[in-house]
């Protein structure tokens, strides 16, 4: 069990408050006068009972299919092959890996819909709290702007243009228009300035999975790092500037165990700057294991609930790990056996009929082995290809989800921002390479002598895979419509914008499509 009690604590805020799964254009939840009791806002510890809620959709936009691991099948890190009759998914994933998306997939609306649910509670929210006089509810409203600009972070990033809305008591049939993607940086830029007087310097357990003052800095870090992709206007000092605040904190160090961060209890690693405690009980979501491992593992890793042998890494990004670099080991690989040490098999080789072309023949036999090479993309994907994601150790007797922590934020990633910002300005290269080196020789990998585009980039994709940031990391270093495997080139820039769901569109006229869709 963790030992913090935050999930047991959404539970309870969940079954107090409810929780709903709404675009912005629905505004017409209830509001509970239950909250507005000044008694129960005088003790600022209380506060996670009453907005626990509007943390609650950072569960499913992490831990979900369409989530952080699963936006990363759109990069050169990780994939979702089609293994003949599994994983077609209408197309979904091909057009994902090919950037040949539509304004009808699954994982557009996803995003859209889960970060504007999560807006929408903390709208509620801010608005229930404003009749509580005293500092605690003062307290309260900053943290709830922080958080709500973390989701407008993610929107912005994603679609760019997204409609601004920050309060709950607007009419019914309010149905916003669309924000300039200007627009929308200014305004989370204004909101963690003016909610950071306000914002806890506590860290660790007591504030694990909440937004304090360092986790606000960091989201601040990363709108200045892309600055120059939102708004067309670098803000590296900026950047440096948030990434010292929170260096200097020194209340955040790199965790010694490197799986450490991902472990079933990550609260006490002094490297999560923010963090999401999941529980395969009290808070679920994360589904990792059975969305990545091969049918015949679920036995081996004591997994309750039939696993998918879906989302893999690409052969060229597993191809990028020195041998010795420990981080390889979140990429499960080669020859599998059982606890007796017994080749585990794969059935699909023994099923195989030479009739039925989408049920592939695995040309290494019955004997389960996971093969970096990824024959292809469509449609005959061989049902052992691909190293699976590891990263999140498997922890014996999980279900449907996994009660690993997720690191939404980490110190490593402050050290190879702060790395990348020198180099991008002009800065103190050989601090640059220190910052760099740290991260790498705590991955048992020799020093980096050299700092380039190509070397930043690489590093940040073996230190950061499957936590959400590669799209992100690959638009800012120009790489994301570059050709690589199975991806034609793509040259048309409204690809680094997702369109706008053609769901939110019917439904609300006012919004505007990105160009392009």
């Amino acid at each position: 069990m963790k030992r913090i009690s935050f999930s047991a604590k959404i539970i309870i805020v969940t079954l107090f408050l409810g929780i709903f799964q709404q675009s912005c254009t629905k505004l017409d939840e209830e509001v509970y006068s239950d909250l507005t009791g000044e008694l129960f806002f005088e003790d600022p510890d209380n506060l996670i009972y009453a907005f626990g809620a509007a943390y609650t959709n950072l569960y499913w936009l992490i831990g979900h299919k369409y989530g952080m691991v699963g936006k990363e099948a759109g990069t050169d890190i990780l994939v979702v092959p089609q293994r003949g009759g599994d994983w077609y998914d209408g197309g979904e994933w091909h057009r994902y890996h090919r950037q040949t998306w539509t304004a009808d997939e699954g994982y557009v609306s996803f995003w859209w819909l889960n970060c504007y649910a999560g807006i929408n509670k903390c709208n509620q929210l801010i608005l229930q709290f404003s009749t509580v006089e005293g500092e605690t509810s003062q307290i309260a409203i900053s943290e709830l702007r922080a958080l709500r600009a973390l989701y407008y972070y993610w929107l912005v990033d994603l679609y760019g243009n997204v409609p601004i809305v920050d309060r709950f008591d607007y009419p019914v049939d309010y149905k916003p228009a669309t924000n300039t993607r200007e627009e929308v940086y200014n305004f989370i830029e204004t909101e963690l300035l003016e909610a950071m007087p306000l914002l806890s310097k506590i860290t660790g357990l007591q504030m694990y999975g909440r937004v304090n003052y360092y986790a606000a800095y960091t989201i601040l870090a990363k709108l200045y790092l892309n600055a120059e992709v939102f708004i067309g206007t670098p803000k590296y000092q900026e950047a440096l500037a948030a990434c010292d605040t929170v260096i200097n904190s020194t209340n955040y160090s790199l965790e010694a165990d490197f799986f450490s961060n991902f472990a079933g209890d990550a609260t006490t690693s002094p490297e999560h700057i923010l963090g999401v405690p999941f529980d395969q009980i009290n808070a679920q979501g994360f589904e990792v294991h059975l969305f990545t491992l091969h049918y015949s593992l679920q036995n081996k890793y004591g997994i309750q609930s039939a696993t998918w042998n879906g989302i893999c890494a690409q052969e060229a990004f597993f191809n990028s790990f020195e041998e010795t670099d420990l981080r390889r080991n979140g990429l499960l690989y080669g020859p599998q056996f059982d606890a007796e040490g017994v080749q585990i098999t794969d059935p699909s080789f023994e099923k195989f009929d030479p009739a039925n072309p989408t049920n592939p023949i695995d040309p290494d036999g019955a004997g389960l082995n996971l093969t970096p090479n990824v024959n292809m993309l469509e449609p005959n994907c061989l049902r052992q290809c691909g190293t699976r994601v590891a990263k999140f150790p498997f922890i014996d007797g999980s279900d449907r989800y996994m009660s690993n922590d997720f690191p939404i934020f980490r110190y490593a990633d402050i050290l190879l921002m702060k790395a990348e910002l020198l180099w991008r300005s002009g800065g103190d290269l050989g601090e640059a390479l220190a910052l760099v080196n740290q991260v790498r020789t705590r991955a048992g990998v020799g020093a980096m002598t050299d700092i380039s585009a190509d070397s930043l980039l690489a590093e940040r994709g073996r230190e950061l895979f499957a936590e959400g940031h590669r799209r992100n990391d690959m638009i800012r270093f120009g790489k994301y419509l570059e050709p690589r495997w199975e991806k034609p080139d793509v040259s048309a820039d409204y690809i680094k914008l997702w369109p706008i769901p053609t769901s939110q569109i019917q439904a609300n006229p006012n919004l505007t499509q990105n160009p392009g869709y």
